[in-house]
């Protein structure tokens, strides 16, 4: 179960870092949709169930910016990377989007 949460992680930490501008600079203040689409790449090289659990912390970024500070720690994001990684590795299902 370990091994699955570490390769989750790096997988998350990968997708991250993909929202680096092509010109070094990164943006201190990150956007609700920018949020959406880091969760979204993460949530493609996902499992099933870690992959549900993405996809709905991305609609709800892209409905609520104001979630979207993904530098502090226990920043929406992290939460949401943390809940999909537990899933996938505990094998319960996701929980369904209201």
């Amino acid at each position: 179960m370990r091994k699955h949460v570490a390769l989750f992680a790096a997988t998350l930490a990968l997708a991250a870092c993909g929202g680096e501008k092509p010109t070094g600079q990164t943006s201190t203040a990150t956007s609700g949709d920018e949020v959406a689409d880091r969760l979204e790449d993460a949530a493609d090289q996902s499992g099933p169930r870690a992959k549900q659990v993405l996809e709905n912390a991305a609609d709800e970024a892209r409905e609520h910016p104001s979630l979207a500070p993904v530098e502090k720690p226990g920043s929406f994001a992290q939460e949401a990377m943390e809940k999909a990684g537990k899933a996938e590795a505990a094998g319960t299902p996701p929980a369904a989007k209201p």
